[in-house]
């Protein structure tokens, strides 16, 4: 990481300042001094040109120190080598210079200038400022809150498409980096993104024949003639030692641990892959004790599944299936199989960052769409208009993001806590659907009185015994006809069973036990009148069971005690029924209780059939309204009482 003191350049005078910001590049300043213009293009030497600062970075190889340089006032790096470097070293450091140089991308660190010193060959380039790709990983790996909020993913896998463009541009010019890692991403404080050390870069021999010093001259002395846009490369190809790893093991394409493999555009692709799923886990892709480790895992995984790794791992962030399925594809070890190009990878990234866009852009607006609902429901006294339409921006704010669980929890809220006034307006819903379901009862009723009428012909063929009780039996029928049918025009203002109608009804039960007395036929009728009340009303039911007994068990007390004449002679293990409206002889007799009994039993069950079904088809609906209702809750927010599945 290049950071430390920078130095200024003030005329000839030199001060070097240490409480700049750390990442702060040193101000501007024209460095001119008056009678002595043209200092600034006059170079004695680079010893005279170039001030030494503090070192930036040191390694086996040689070091990086910062400089001023007088003529143009700026901070440079130089790059020196050590002076016992070998030769191999030495001409590897000459391509780097070289090929780094004619690698003119805003990606690539600038070099300005090459040279020596005492002998020992040095590279000015750009003083690069800011913090690795690898340092950001580690701070990210730790929960450091600071670098969340500054390299979000978004961010890092921007990075990453613009790497992967800056090598797509070095492929196209013939050049393999070989080294590609986080290690050697560079993040400028300002959104500068480098590519560094290209020391290992492979110009490949597949692309056009790369051109000479010389042969460059002559393209610009004849232009007109068609020249190559290959790399200029006069330096003598490094050698390696037999078996030598050029790369850093666990970033390196599993071809280039062979030997005397030719790197290819799709070794670097490999790194990049190995670098996005360092971004997506915080965690490296082949991992080991010691090298032998790391390369066998590098020659077994063919395609890592970042999103795999993360839910092995508790506190890995969650990865996208669609950059899992890149990183998958980056990483192959078959070089044939994997991504054909760092392009390819970087429009991958590109296209799901597009889509990442538009669905970050729905959750704000599902967020904003929510907080919108919500007040409105905070609002004391909020007015139904006000609550349909804080119900509607719920349902927008789930349409935009159906994960979004503060949505959910709301319309769950709104639909199961009413207003005053919703409540007021259903209790008027609620009074017309019993308003129509107490008509319902009042025709049902009239049906089951006008089919007591029909019996008449039943009764006139077995013979009227008493006229003046089948007389008071078919008004007491009748009675409760008209009752009803008055009720059915003009129902009581609760909606409930009327006094008045339940003594009628009581009566004209009772009138038929002059027919076969209270223990023959009244019984049935009676429950099959009580179900219907007790079914359609739902206060009264007591009154409604009192008179139903009473019915029955009042005369049969008054004829047992001798108050009335009875209508049964009990003895020799027979019950003998002594009518009294009506005669009984057999066939009319038998034909009269069939089919009266055939509808009370019909009438009745079929009644009670359609009543269960009614109620269970409304209990479903609950059910599943209810279960739906409750999906859209959180888990852990759900009623105990509702299942979870």
């Amino acid at each position: 990481m290049f950071s430390g003191a920078c130095v200024f350049a003030y005329g000839s005078r030199m001060t070097e300042r240490n409480d700049a910001p750390s990442g702060e590049a040193a101000p501007i300043t024209s460095g001119l001094t008056e009678g002595d213009e043209l200092a600034p293009f006059v170079a004695a030497g680079e010893r005279d040109r170039y001030v030494a600062g503090k070192v930036l970075g040191a390694g086996g190889m040689g070091e990086v120190r910062s400089y001023v340089d007088r003529a143009t006032g700026r901070s440079i790096a130089m790059k020196t080598m050590h002076a016992e470097a070998d030769g191999i070293a030495v001409r590897r450091f000459a391509r780097e210079a070289r090929i780094q140089s004619q690698l003119e991308h805003p990606a690539v660190v600038p070099v300005y200038d090459v040279g020596t010193r005492d002998g020992t060959p040095y590279i000015t380039m750009k003083h690069v400022r800011g913090e690795s790709l690898a340092a950001v990983i580690t701070q990210l790996r730790a929960g450091d809150v600071a670098t969340k909020q500054r390299f979000t993913r978004r961010r890092l896998l921007t990075v990453l498409s613009s790497v992967a463009m800056t090598v797509e541009y070095a492929h196209r010019r013939g050049v393999i980096h070989r080294d590609l890692k986080p290690d050697n991403i560079m993040l400028g404080p300002f959104g500068e993104v480098y590519v560094l050390d290209w020391g290992l870069a492979a110009i490949v021999a597949d692309h056009e024949p790369v051109l000479r010093v010389s042969q460059q001259v002559a393209a610009m002395q004849h232009p007109d003639e068609r020249t190559s846009t290959s790399l200029l490369d006069s330096s003598p190809r490094p050698e390696t030692e037999t078996g030598s790893l050029l790369g850093t093991p666990g970033y390196v394409a599993p071809e280039l641990l062979e030997p005397n493999v030719e790197p290819s555009d799709r070794s670097d692709v490999y790194a990049l892959g190995a670098i996005l799923f360092e971004i997506l886990t915080f965690d490296r892709m082949n991992r080991g004790e010691g090298l032998a480790q790391v390369i066998g895992q590098s020659l077994a995984i063919d395609g890592a599944s970042p999103r795999e790794h993360a839910q092995q791992q508790s506190s890995a962030p969650e990865v996208p299936p669609e950059l899992d399925a890149l990183c998958q594809m980056a990483t192959r070890l078959d070089p044939a199989a994997r991504l054909p190009s760092a392009e390819a990878l970087a429009r991958a990234i590109e296209a799901f960052l597009d889509g990442d866009r538009d669905l970050a852009r729905r959750r704000e607006l599902a967020v904003r769409a929510t907080d919108k609902a919500a007040a409105t429901v905070a609002t004391p006294g909020a007015t139904l208009d006000a609550r349909n339409a804080a119900l509607r921006e719920v349902t927008v704010a789930l349409g935009l993001d159906p994960t979004n669980a503060r949505a959910r929890t709301l319309l769950v809220r709104l639909l199961t806590e009413p207003s005053p006034e919703a409540a007021r307006l259903a209790e008027v819903a609620g009074r017309d659907a019993a308003l129509r379901s107490f008509r319902l009862a009042a025709r049902t009723h009239m049906f089951a009185q006008a089919t007591y009428l029909l019996y008449i012909p039943l009764l006139l063929w077995m013979g009227i015994r008493s006229p003046w009780m089948f007389v008071v039996g078919a008004s007491a029928i009748s009675a409760v006809f008209f009752v009803t049918l008055y009720y059915h025009r003009h129902p009581p203002r609760d909606l409930q069973l009327p006094w008045f109608h339940l003594i009628t009804s009581l009566v004209a039960l009772t009138s038929g036990e002059v027919l076969l007395g209270p223990f023959v036929l009244v019984p049935g009728i009676v429950i099959a009148t009580g179900v219907g009340y007790l079914a359609s009303f739902e206060r009264g039911g007591v009154r409604v069971i009192v008179g139903a007994l009473a019915v029955v068990l009042v005369p049969a007390i008054l004829q047992l005690t001798g108050v009335i004449p009875p209508s049964y002679v009990f003895g020799n293990g027979r019950i003998e029924i002594l009518p009294m409206m009506t005669e009984l002889p057999a066939t009319p007799t038998a034909v009269l209780l069939l089919v009266t009994h055939a509808v009370v039993i019909a009438s009745s069950l079929a009644f009670v059939w359609r009543l269960r079904r009614a109620y269970g088809d409304a209990e479903r609906a609950l059910r599943l309204q209810t279960w739906q209702l409750s999906q859209l809750v959180p888990e852990d927010a759900r009623p105990s009482a509702v299942p979870a599945s």
